[in-house]
């Protein structure tokens, strides 16, 4: 372009004034182009530009001290993501706001439906405006009992988990490495939220509690006392330990096979 140094038209002989004035509109024709930005004192506030060693559109800030990128008018769209969609190849940043309500990434008939930034480091997730669950360093928290479920083989009906209403304190259950050896087995705890796999019906020994049970061949290494109604039947050998006393109460028959 014609490199004008101001878009006035100064008074002067009728071919200078002509001069001066297709200059300044080759320099609007062609949205003020050079190969390197403008001086401070050939742009306003608003003003268009293209860079032609770049191919970069640009626009004076509104502060007129300096450019913001529009884009390459060499790529449709000026290289911006469509309206009716793209591929981006950069990394997509959203709005950062921790509201379950109008979550940052939603849809345009359902905006409090999506995914926002519940703080740093952890991702939430909302339905009808309110936080549904959320996914952090240390897994997937399912939020206000919610369940979760597996569908059948056509979705027409699940099965699922909950958890109780009321948690004094958080509790994790590890399960096994491996299936249990046999079939017939079934997972116990060791009281510290370790899971295994023991034949059915089989516990911890001890401390005379109602939910004890026993399978062929235990060791009990703790007193106890068999009351009615409580690990009635049959059983293999059992060792007691020394100085281990077994109460059985009035009228118990405890028969040892």
């Amino acid at each position: 372009m014609a490199d004008v140094t101001n878009y006035t038209i100064e008074n002067a002989s009728g071919a200078n004034v002509r001069t001066d004035i297709n200059a300044v509109f080759a320099a609007i024709q062609s949205s003020n182009s050079k190969s390197s930005d403008l001086a401070s004192s050939q742009c306003v506030a608003g003003m268009p530009f293209l860079n032609t060693s770049t191919n970069i559109l640009k626009i004076r800030n509104s502060s007129n001290n300096g450019f913001t990128e529009i884009g390459s008018i060499d790529s449709a769209n000026l290289g911006l993501l469509s309206k009716a969609g793209g591929t981006m190849t950069g990394a997509l940043l959203v709005d950062d706001s921790n509201s379950a309500s109008t979550p940052a990434l939603s849809f345009d008939t359902d905006t409090d439906t999506g995914l926002f930034r519940k703080s740093a480091n952890v991702m939430g997730f909302s339905a009808a405006g309110t936080e549904r669950l959320f996914l952090d360093s240390n897994g997937l928290t399912l939020q206000a009992q919610n369940d979760l479920r597996f569908a059948d083989a056509d979705s027409s009906h699940y099965v699922g988990f909950q958890a109780p209403a009321t948690v004094s304190s958080s509790l994790t259950w590890t399960l096994p490495a491996a299936d249990a050896a046999v079939s017939g087995y079934a997972l116990v705890s060791d009281a510290s939220g370790t899971l295994s796999w023991a034949a059915a019906g089989v516990g911890a020994v001890g401390g005379g509690s109602d939910n004890i049970f026993w399978e062929n061949d235990q060791t009990i290494t703790q007193n106890y006392t068999i009351t009615n109604g409580k690990n009635a039947g049959s059983f293999g050998p059992i060792t007691i330990q020394s100085g281990v006393t077994v109460t059985v109460g009035a009228g118990e028959t405890w028969t040892v096979v």
